[in-house]
């Protein structure tokens, strides 16, 4: 019996040994790009047994051997796993909260919920899709946060885009945000010419961020507001845009991928030109002598005035034969044997239209990642070959990335990441009011009969090499009077660049405690330019060469501390502190010919007529900074963010500035528990940060300029420096309310903010006696306040079929408070003709400047005696170049395995001058020159007669306007009368993007993933002043100078074809 209890006692026991045994269970929690996830929860499932994971995504936990642990982090999707000793995570994206989780300043990856300010996320899977429809990765991003304006010229081959967060904050210093890869601070700026960017002339060479691979962007965050870049101190007073690149992780398969994709690029949107009449000065002339005919071999013909620049010329009847400038150049090419041919007086058969081609663009990327508990790493190739639009142009660009990471031991990890990219361009066109932009020739000045065909076919005579042009002197005299033959700006005097650059980081981290981390990281960011510009002998302007070398170092070296630890069951406490060095040097050479180059095709600077000029500049500059950043959360509830940084900066004499914020947020669905509130969070913000200045404006410096020759001169400055000099202080303000509803189907994120910018630096004028022409000093003060709204919604939502919209706004209202004292205008720049743009006290910033119509006390416009309109006596404000509104209309429907997006975006409330429609009004080109007037008669046709322009107006007596003027005299009106006739809005909404995506089911075991997109981009325009141009080919510059079209490109529509595998 005995032996039977001790039996029974011995088995029960050991049963409760067996049901109560503990496992020790050790893992690791990642997200999909192998990156550790720091605050994942891990809970024994049925119990309120669990742990969170530290700082390396590491944790450990007892737990029954029988059990199941839940895995789940904010913005991924819960896992389910039963217990063992090892367990590795990989959580993957919930699409229904992706973007819970967001990347913040120093790169860390934070709760969306515990941020006290805005910040928006774009994914990679939203730019990918249509990544050969544009050269600028950032240019994806328009329309799909508020807040973010973005333009640019899509015409312009590789060209700049303007990018604003939240308006302007600085009257003469840099507006653009800092851009930020994996943390390190990279070049984003241009290095474009003022004349390039007021549209007197030159090339549009892009801004540096265009150098991102797009195949190699994870994600896209846009750190709206000082409150939430504060740690980056003065290099971050106008926000930042941060991008994380993707990183080694485990897949399924080889983890291989490949993406290849083509596109095509096509013009859709040119000037409405008139087709009625020829070139000339009037209606009956054929040369400016009056002589209508030539006599060659005996023979006479009609002729017209080839160095006429302009189309006021005789009406096309189709039957007139003359002499047209391509049968004179046809028979000077065959050595003027027999007798040259005839044209009809005709439009032409092939237009301005027909002069362009259609860009064809071929991207290809491969890409290796892989991944294990110990090391990860990516490498990624991509090749860009881009046929242009424009004749003789095209863009080579090789990307090649690689980042990994290794664990020496449990306490030490390596990483790095580099990227190195090589481009080559040749052809880029000319902006502006330039000699080889052929849209200022065939927009501005030119003759309306000419025929592209006829123009391409002979652009250079055989004999000699020279130039074949319409625009010649005389029917015996080739050599061109105002205007290159289109084809030989192209072929002729085109530009070449080439572009290296080089940037990446390396670094370590050390695990000191369980939630007690190190890391020390350098980064290198590099690039070298080097720019060759040429005019050919026998070009209508003076023959030159110019080659321009930029090279450009930063290196960053910083130390971050982080500490994560829980204070009780109520409250937690994250703090980090670093520091900072920061060393910059730039330097520029420049030569370039004088007085026109000897030989023809030569291309160097030892063959100027005169000894070459050339300049040589260098710069340093470098920051210090401690930084300091700390975040309290109390449960679920609340969370309170603090952040100090102090910069000691070179350019302002090493001297030390505070920079700070102070962020908290409220969740207010934790407090009211409702089923159709699925989230709400108040926030509110304030923050102070500077900008500095660039270097050598505390101290006087001498310009040095040589020539070949060896004759050396120096210069004295024209502008006093300011040894007192102290950054600019912008103080922000921001509240926000976000709310979701109905398990996600319903939200919105409203925010309120406000910035306050002093202690401008400007140039204050001096008098002539002082030597200097102005002072850099403190002075100023602009404001910025507006709201942004963005809106959710989820119609549909079904197993197979879902519908979702996404609506962004944003309206800022800028002010100019303050300028120096006494002074109420600064200029920014001048435009080529009649305008300037400039900062005006009390009004916004950016104003155009210029003469305005004069208007009477009932608001009518006031015309003169002759006819035409009156003009006020100075330059009056006529209106910003900034929109007041933008916004965007984002639809994405996902049937089974097919997706749909489709995206709209505009604007509101900006201004443009136009000087192409000045001048391409002045000279008959467009179409409003050659229409009918309001009685439907003819404008050509003689005033007498009821033709010409009756201008709607009143005379100074208030009576009715009632003389016509014929339409030449109108025309001439729009350089000699008001400014404000060729100023226009620049509103606009356009149909931005069409993606289609399909992703094809496999049964393959070589092919795990197969996906095809196909894209449209800039598909339509729709405004109340695009009749002629798209108003944001405008934008020819990242910098302050904006609104002067000097002679808009044409833009283009794409479309493309994108495949991608993985194995």
């Amino acid at each position: 019996m005995k032996r039977k209890l001790f039996m029974f006692l011995t088995l029960f026991l050991t049963g409760i040994g067996i049901l109560t045994a503990q496992t020790q269970v050790r893992g690791t929690v990642v997200d999909e790009a192998g990156i550790p996830i720091i605050g994942a929860t891990i809970q024994v499932k049925g119990t309120a047994q669990g742990t969170v994971t530290d700082l390396d995504g590491q944790f450990s936990l007892s737990a029954p051997a029988n059990a199941t642990l839940v895995i789940s982090y904010v913005g991924l999707t819960t896992q389910e796993i039963p217990v063992r000793p090892t367990v590795n995570i990989t959580l993957l994206p919930d699409t229904e909260l992706l973007q819970e989780v967001v990347v913040t300043a120093l790169g860390i990856s934070r709760e969306k919920k515990s941020l006290g300010y805005s910040v928006a996320e774009v994914s990679a899977d939203e730019m990918i899709k249509s990544r050969g429809g544009v050269t600028n990765p950032i240019n994806s991003l328009v329309g799909k946060v508020s807040g973010l304006q973005i333009s640019g010229s899509t015409g312009n081959m590789g060209g700049s885009s303007k990018i604003l967060i939240r308006g302007a904050k600085s009257i003469s210093g840099n507006n653009q945000p800092l851009f930020v890869i994996d943390g390190v601070p990279i070049e984003g700026t241009d290095y474009n010419t003022n004349d390039a960017a007021r549209g007197a002339g030159g090339y549009d060479y892009g801004n540096l961020i265009q150098d991102i691979n797009p195949d190699d962007i994870e994600s896209i965050s846009v750190l709206k507001g000082p409150n939430a870049s504060a740690l980056y101190g003065s290099r971050a007073t106008n926000g930042v845009v941060m991008i994380v690149t993707k990183k080694g992780a485990s897949h399924k398969g080889l983890g291989i991928s490949f993406n290849t994709g083509i596109g095509f690029e096509k013009v859709n949107k040119l000037p409405v030109m008139q087709t009625k009449y020829g070139g000339g000065y009037s209606l009956g002339a054929y040369d400016e002598d009056g002589e209508p005919l030539a006599r060659i071999n005996g023979v006479d013909y009609n002729i017209m005035d080839y160095g006429v620049d302009e189309s006021w010329g005789p009406a096309y009847d189709g039957t007139t034969k003359y002499l047209s400038w391509y049968d004179l150049a046809k028979w000077e090419n065959g050595g003027k044997i027999g007798d040259p041919t005839t044209s009809l007086w005709q439009a032409p058969a092939n237009d301005i239209d027909k002069f362009f081609e259609t860009g064809v663009s071929i991207t290809n990327n491969i890409n290796i990642s892989r991944a294990n508990d110990n090391t990860a790493f990516r490498v990624s190739y991509t090749n860009m070959s881009l046929k242009g639009y424009m004749p003789n142009s095209n863009l080579q660009k090789n990307s090649f990335n690689a980042s990994g990471s290794i664990k020496l031991t449990d306490k030490y990890e390596l990483f790095s990441n580099i990227t190195y990219l090589n481009q080559a361009t040749t052809g880029r066109p000319e902006t502006g009011y330039g000699d080889n932009n052929v849209m200022q020739k065939f927009i501005q000045w030119g003759q309306r009969q000419l025929d592209m065909k006829e123009l391409k076919s002979l652009y250079k005579y055989k004999h000699d090499g020279s130039q074949a042009s319409w625009n010649r002197a005389g029917w015996d005299d080739p050599k061109p009077e105002y205007s290159n033959n289109p084809y030989w700006s192209r072929y002729m005097n085109y530009q070449n660049d080439t572009r290296n650059r080089l940037y990446g980081n390396a670094g370590v981290k050390a695990y000191i405690l369980k939630n007690l981390t190190a890391q020390f990281k350098s980064s290198l960011d590099f690039f070298s330019d080097k720019q060759f510009e040429r005019s050919a002998v026998y070009s209508q302007e003076e023959s030159k060469f110019a080659e321009y070398h930029r090279q450009q170092y930063e290196l960053n070296n910083e130390l971050l501390v982080q500490y994560s630890t829980n204070l009780n069951e109520d409250l937690s406490w994250n703090f980090n502190v670093g520091a900072n060095n920061m060393f910059r040097n730039y330097e520029r050479l420049e030569g370039y010919s004088v007085s026109g180059l000897v030989l023809p095709e030569f291309y160097n600077l030892s063959n100027s007529k005169s000894p070459a000029k050339a300049e040589n500049f260098t710069s340093e500059k470098s920051i210090n900074s401690l930084f300091a950043s700390t975040t309290l959360g109390y449960q679920s509830l609340a969370y309170l963010d603090g952040t100090i940084r102090n910069d000691w900066s070179s350019s302002l004499n090493g001297k030390g500035y505070l920079y700070y914020s102070l962020t908290g947020s409220l969740i207010l669905s934790e407090l009211v528990k409702q089923d159709w509130l699925t989230f709400s969070k108040i926030r509110l913000g304030y923050a102070k940060v500077g900008g500095d200045t660039d270097p050598y404006r505390i101290f006087d410096t001498y310009a040095f300029y040589t020539s070949l020759d060896q004759n050396h001169a120096y210069l004295l400055p024209l502008i006093k420096n300011n040894l007192a000099l102290k950054p600019e202080q912008t103080h922000s303000y921001e509240a926000g309310l976000e709310a979701r509803f109905l398990n996600n189907r319903l939200g919105f994120d409203f925010t309120l903010y406000k910035s306050i910018t002093r202690d401008q630096i400007m140039p204050l004028s001096l008098t002539g006696a002082s030597g200097y022409t102005s002072m850099i000093i403190n002075a100023g003060r602009m404001d910025n306040q507006g709201v942004e709204l963005k809106f959710d919604v989820s119609p549909i939502k079904t197993p197979e079929f879902e519908w979702n919209a996404t609506i962004t706004m944003a309206s800022n209202k800028n002010k100019v408070v303050d300028l120096i004292e006494g002074v109420d205008y600064y200029r920014i720049v001048n435009a080529p003709f009649k305008v300037e743009v400039g900062a005006f006290k009390g009004q916004e910033y950016g104003v155009i400047m210029g003469t305005d119509y004069v208007y009477d006390d009932n608001g009518n416009k006031v015309v003169q005696d002759d006819g035409l309109y009156a003009s006020t006596s100075g330059n009056v404000p006529l209106g910003s170049v900034y929109p007041k509104l933008t916004g965007g209309f984002l639809n994405t429907f996902n049937y089974k395995n097919l997706s749909l997006s489709v995206l709209f975006d505009g604007q509101r409330g900006g201004k443009f001058f136009s000087t192409s429609y000045m001048w391409g009004i002045y000279s008959g080109m467009l179409e409003e020159t050659a229409d009918n007037n309001e009685l439907g008669i003819p404008k050509r046709n003689d005033p007498e007669e009821n033709g010409g322009v009756l201008l709607p107006g009143v005379f100074a007596d208030g009576t009715p306007n009632d003389v016509r003027v014929d339409a030449e005299t109108w025309g001439g009106s729009m350089y000699s009368g008001p400014a404000a006739q060729s100023v226009f809005k620049s509103d606009f909404v356009k149909l931005r993007e069409i993606t289609i995506g399909y992703r094809v089911p496999l049964k393959s075991k070589y092919i795990s993933n197969l996906n095809i997109s196909a894209y449209g981009r800039n598909l339509a325009l729709w405004g109340p002043d695009t009749k002629h141009f798209d108003p944001e080919s405008a934008t020819t510059s990242s910098g302050n100078i904006q609104g002067i079209e000097g002679g808009a490109l044409p833009s283009l529509a794409t479309f493309g074809l994108n495949v991608g595998f993985q194995f």
